[in-house]
């Protein structure tokens, strides 16, 4: 018993440290903007921890992601068809592979589908409406605590003609020193 009256104290303090000194940090990678129409389908994007000083200078310390998403804005250019579209990450660089829109679609993640856009329209996704489109998050938080990527957004239709602008991802992870 006289051991655990001593213990106690020194227990408490490394809760309650261990408490302060961890924290939630937020990582916004904002990506260029892109036009894809019938004759470039495709644009990439590399995301490295090495572009965000906040993810670079943290690396070490995360312990977990606790939240990503996107945000985007897209307008369709072509008054007569929907556009619609998906993002995809992958290791892969694809024009370092000679991948075309056909490669990244079957060897890359789709994280984020289903997105669509009424003929001469345009459509925001914000960050919580992109949880309306995410999966496979599980391959997204082992990218992100890889500290690296390729995201590609892949347009799809036979008339497209689109600009993707304010793309933004959204990293929530939790740190300790």
């Amino acid at each position: 018993m006289n051991r655990l009256v001593k213990f106690l104290p020194a227990l408490l303090l490394a809760l309650v440290a261990g408490c302060i000194v961890t924290g939630n940090i937020l990582f916004i990678i904002e990506l260029d903007p892109v036009s894809l129409d019938t004759s470039k389908t495709f644009d990439m994007w590399e995301v490295t921890e090495e572009d965000n000083d906040d993810w670079k200078d943290h690396k070490d310390q995360i312990k977990h992601v606790v939240d990503a998403g996107f945000t985007l804005r897209i307008e369709n250019l072509n008054q007569n068809d929907k556009a619609t579209g998906d993002i995809y990450i992958s290791k892969e660089n694809a024009l370092d592979e000679g991948w075309d829109v056909n490669d990244i679609i079957a060897n890359a993640t789709k994280i984020l589908s289903g997105i669509t856009v009424a003929p001469g329209g345009t459509r925001v996704i914000t960050w919580s409406q992109s949880y309306d489109f995410l999966s496979n998050f599980d391959v997204l938080v082992k990218y992100i605590m890889d500290g690296e990527m390729y995201v590609y957004a892949v347009g799809i239709g036979d008339n497209l003609d689109i600009e993707v602008t304010k793309i933004a991802l959204i990293i929530t992870i939790n740190a300790e020193p």
